[in-house]
Formats: C-alpha cells, structure tokens, sequence
C-alpha cells in the first residue's frame, strides 16, 4: 500500500487554518478547523493521563454518539487544568463554531494544544473561528496542520488510497501534531483521521483499534503523556461504497493502520531537538508484555538517548535499561544488535564491532535490535536522541 506524505482530496470534507492571535507569533496560524459536509460517523480515543484537558472531556462525551460534523482545534493554550472555567470555554468554543459553520452544537468537539493552566481569549477565538469559517475549502488541509503545530517545525500530513470490493476507490487521509510530551498508552498529541469511505461508528471504532499498537502507541519521543492527547476518526460516506464487507473492513482498517503509522514516524522523527531517528527491536521475549516493557523502557532511557546524539554505541546504557525494565532478561543469552552490528552477545561485549557501529549511529536512521533468546514475542517502538536542544526548548516553553 502505498501511503504519501502529503494531502489528499478527501470527499466530503472541508478544512482551514488561520492565526487568531492565540500564539505569542504574530501572524502564526492557530486555529484550525475541520469541517464535514453533513454529520459523519466518528470514533476517538484519548489519552490514558489520569489529569485530561477540558477539550478532552467535552470530545469524549460527544463522540459517544458516533456522530461528528465539526472539529475546532487551537494552539498555543491547552486549556487544560482549569476546571469549570476551562469546560465552558471548551462547550463555548464549540457554540461559536456550530454557529458559523450552521450545525448542532453537539456535533462540534474541541481541541486545544500549548501551554497548560490557562484560558485563551475567547474574543479572539471567535473572531478566529469566523475567519476560518470563511476560508474552508476542500484542499485547506495544510493549513489546518499548521493551524494547530506548537514546537513542530513542520507539518506531519499522510494519505492513501484503497480499492474497495465493490470496486469502489476510498480515501483514507490523516493529520497530525506533536514533537514532545509524547509517550501515549491511548492515542498521541493531536491527530485526525478523514476518510470518504461509508463506515459505521462500529466498524470505525475496530480499524482505530487495530491501528493503535504499531502507530501511535509504539513511539515515545520523552516518556510523557500529554493531559490533551486525541486521536479523532471520522468517515463521511460521501463515497457511497457498498457496506463494508469483513474483507472490506481489512482493508479497511490496513489503510487506517497504515496513515497513522506515518504521521506516528513523522512524529518521532520531528521530536524536539532531535537528529536521530531510532527504531528500537526486542525479539524473542517471554511473553509480549516482556517485549514492549524492555523495548520502551530503553526507547525512554535518558542515558539511551544520550548515547544515541553521541552516536556513542554505549552497550551498558542499552543492557541496564532493559535488565531493569521488569522483563525477563538473562544476560548470558542476549544478542545486541546497533544499526546491524553485532556489539555483544551472550554475555560478553564485543569490543572490535563498537568503532563501525558508532560510524554507522551517524547516520540520521538506525535500528537498535535486542533478541533475548527467550522466547517468541517481539515489540518495536520508536524513539528519537535527546539533544542538547530538547533541553533548550522545554527549559524555555513557558518564558
């Protein structure tokens, strides 16, 4: 299948991104809107964070109607940890937006991504929303990605294309923002999924499923969940196909699995500060809890992380991150593999493989493989390095 990094016509879908005034940039677009012809059939998930935006609250309890025709997504304030306050911006913002567009209210959700604990100004979200209202069309959708970017430096955008049985053509496209604050259980930052297939509430609800394990719930930039974590999937039919068959829904849910795997790399690969992308492989575990505890624990080790900016095939870091990680490890059974060289192996370090592994961990994408000799199970996540500009960035978010 092949999936592009970029837009796609999407039947039955308008999108737009203004600057609202919300950001500290002037002129920086902030405000986003996506914006279906009729009410379209949705799912979401979110994040697992036990302190959740007002957005997040407000989205989870419409969605349950599996219906959706409108979301409102702003950077540059979270609106999260701000109580009754933050409920009724986020309900309000919604109001606004069913206003202009001329829909029900409930079939509105927010969003909200940047700084946590406080309100924005909801003059200039209206007179956002009115803006954006005006400019929807049916190939805005880098502007929405950019509407709703915080310390990304670019837009993550992916799309494809699948035959259904029928004969039928669907478009599957997905947009996407995050680059820290990303270590999901549920979903990641903000992402969006549009399709002009006809799917049911249900049917999308399997696809997003299936779609989580191998996209967005297998990547970490920093170890940490974001309080307004979304993943929203709409479908608005616009295409007409037959209903979905069990072959269908394969397909389906393949193409699902497939967007979102992109922006998920896309994601990582932007990570604040960083200039390595990394693909962490644990095989041959005990069980699959094993294998993902032991892969994401040295996908999230700070010593890891280090050593992979220092393009530093530091073999101890890797080994003490995965024998603390609660799995099932022996040390005499182990073979490390970094970016294809074998640096250690059944318990002994292999001194002469460490100055080409090091030359090859300069290189902007490697893999740091793990077989524990254990067993059958295997995960993989990806992570990025930590720079000394991740330091920077996140020592200065807030001033």
């Amino acid at each position: 299948m092949d999936v592009n990094l970029g837009p796609a016509l999407v039947a039955g879908f308008r999108f737009s991104g203004v600057s609202a005034g919300l950001k500290h940039q002037e002129g920086a677009k902030d405000l986003g809107l996506i914006v279906a012809d009729a009410p379209a059939t949705a799912t979401a998930v979110f994040s697992a964070n036990r302190i959740k935006a007002a957005p997040v609250y407000v989205t989870m309890d419409r969605v349950r109607s599996g219906r959706l025709q409108a979301v409102v997504a702003n950077s540059g304030c979270a609106n999260s940890f701000t109580g009754k306050a933050g409920l009724k911006l986020a309900r309000e913002s919604c109001a606004l937006t069913a206003r202009e567009i001329g829909c029900a209210p409930e079939l509105v959700v927010p969003s909200s991504t940047g700084v946590i604990g406080h309100l924005f100004e909801i003059e200039k979200f209206a007179a956002g929303v009115r803006e954006a209202a005006g400019q929807l069309r049916d190939d805005g959708m880098e502007d929405f990605a950019r509407a709703i970017m915080t310390t990304d430096t670019h837009p993550k955008i992916a799309s494809t294309s699948i035959r259904m049985g029928g004969g039928q053509s669907v478009t599957i496209a997905g947009v996407a923002k995050g680059a820290g604050m990303i270590s999901p259980k549920m979903a990641t930052m903000l992402a969006y999924l549009v399709t002009d297939a006809a799917a049911s509430p249900s049917q999308l609800k399997v696809a997003l499923k299936a779609a989580l394990p191998n996209s967005f719930n297998a990547i970490t930039i920093d170890g940490d969940m974001s309080t307004n974590d979304t993943v929203i999937l709409m479908a608005s039919g616009a295409v007409r196909n037959n209903a979905l068959s069990r072959r269908d829904l394969v397909a389906f849910s393949r193409g699902v699995e497939e967007v979102s795997a992109m922006l998920a790399r896309e994601l990582v690969r932007d990570g604040e500060g960083a200039t390595k992308l990394v693909t962490v492989e644990v095989r041959g575990a005990k069980s699959p809890a094993d294998a993902e505890r032991c892969a994401r624990q040295i996908a999230n080790s700070p010593l890891v992380k280090t050593a992979f900016f220092g393009c530093d095939p530091n073999v101890g870091r890797i080994l003490m991150a995965a024998g603390s990680s609660g799995a099932v490890v022996e040390s005499d059974r182990l073979l490390l593999s970094i970016a294809g060289i074998r640096v250690a192996a059944r318990g002994a370090l292999l001194v002469d493989s460490l100055p080409q592994a090091a030359e090859k961990m300069r290189e902007r994408e490697f893999t740091v493989s793990l077989d524990l000799k254990l067993g059958k199970s295997s995960s993989t996540i990806l992570t990025c390095d930590l720079s000394y500009d991740y330091v920077k960035i996140n020592a200065e978010y807030t001033t």
